[in-house]
């Protein structure tokens, strides 16, 4: 806690490590690999665990067990759904919840900003919820590569034939070279950027499709050309969908997207499976207007579609492209890292929404009755 005793100093108070108490911090369960880094956030914060189910939560939140607990580190479905009904239990204390993982659509960021907070010193409102961007983007783009190989080349029923014993090359259909072919991103951050890098190393030329366009040096930079979209969808011959889930992307690749594509042409997605209208995508690939497709989400996982199941030209993953322990360690390091600068400084690293709020260490110093400071923070 030196650093509150030095923040204290600074105000004319002389303490001792007795007089102030850490912050404590819910994880839902330990960390996996993120351990050097959690050594350094116990000195300055007490880690507890969460002990029962979701119900139980909400029962002790009534209780006031989790009154006085500063942040949520949300590594776990635990508790089931961040939603609605979930953000109305906290105490007013919560004041962030740190996600290790890239993409949010299944929490309910609005309900943590509009959060209403009746219990606190300085009328602070909202929840701040943190993601962990970037750290994913090599592991998720090496995994849409994995994909595209996969559909390009037939490699998934060349798995197939063989595991069930059937005859070689005589059942296979021959496949394609990655090099020369068009490859069409939709979605152009991090992830998108990294698939770019790895599609020049395979001597494919690449297109984007983005909200906003890029910068003329970054598009250089990745030899990437901006294409508006339904030029995009014309012109690829592999198309790999790296945008969020939004209301306005879901089923942004339906029946009607499909008619406008080349025929034969391979369909990946590595960001989230609502993104396509997955009935649309097996009539499309039972017509053979989609001669492949390479998913590792699905519209309504863990359940996926039966065509898609069942169809040789589908090369499938249970949803693992950030599944590596060094990608797992990098966003549970930087999820860590968001509470312990939120708390400490009242900004986050990599913030999703913005509320109002001030850092642990100033109410500490801001408040006057320094007897008060164990309830706040207990």
């Amino acid at each position: 806690m030196n650093w509150l005793k030095t923040k204290m100093g600074s105000h004319g108070w002389d303490i001792t490590d007795d007089d102030v108490k850490k912050p404590n911090v819910l994880f839902l369960k330990p960390v996996e690999y993120a351990h050097q880094e959690m050594e350094d956030f116990a000195e300055y914060f007490t880690v507890k665990t969460l002990e029962g189910d979701r119900e139980e939560f909400f029962e002790k939140c009534k209780k006031g067990k989790y009154n006085g607990y500063a942040a949520i580190f949300w590594n776990g479905t635990e508790l089931g759904a961040m939603d609605k009904e979930f953000v109305s239990h906290l105490p007013d204390s919560i004041s962030l919840i740190a996600l290790p993982y890239a993409g949010y659509d299944g929490f309910d960021i609005d309900a943590c900003t509009a959060k209403v907070k009746l219990n606190t010193p300085f009328n602070l409102s909202g929840i701040t919820v943190t993601n962990v961007p970037g750290v994913v983007s090599a592991a998720t783009a090496d995994t849409a590569m994995f994909l595209m190989l996969g559909c390009l080349r037939n490699f998934s029923m060349g798995q197939t034939i063989l595991r069930n014993g059937g005859p070689w090359h005589t059942a296979l259909p021959i496949g394609n070279d990655m090099a020369a072919k068009t490859v069409g991103i939709i979605g152009m951050g991090g992830i998108g950027k990294a698939i770019a890098k790895r599609a020049n190393a395979f001597g494919m030329m690449v297109n984007y499709y983005n909200r906003n366009r890029l910068n003329i040096r970054i598009e250089a930079e990745h030899s990437a050309h901006f294409a508006a979209y339904d030029t995009l969808l014309r012109e690829s011959d592999v198309i790999v969908i790296c945008t969020p889930l939004t209301p306005a992307t879901h089923h942004m690749i339906g029946a009607a997207q499909f008619d406008k594509m080349k025929k034969g042409v391979v369909v990946i997605n590595i960001a989230r499976g609502p993104i396509i209208d997955e009935a649309a995508l097996v009539n499309a690939l039972e017509s053979g207007k989609v001669g492949a497709a390479g998913l590792d989400v699905f519209e309504f996982e863990p359940k996926v579609h039966e065509g898609l199941l069942k169809h040789p030209r589908c090369t499938l993953l249970p949803h693992m492209g950030t599944y590596t322990e060094e990608s797992t360690m990098d966003m549970e390091n930087l999820a860590i890292r968001n509470i312990k600068k939120f708390l400490m400084h009242g900004e986050a690293i990599t913030p999703i929404n913005r509320v109002t709020g001030k850092a642990v260490g100033d109410m500490m110093t801001d408040s006057i009755d320094i007897s008060k400071l164990n309830i706040t923070l207990q």
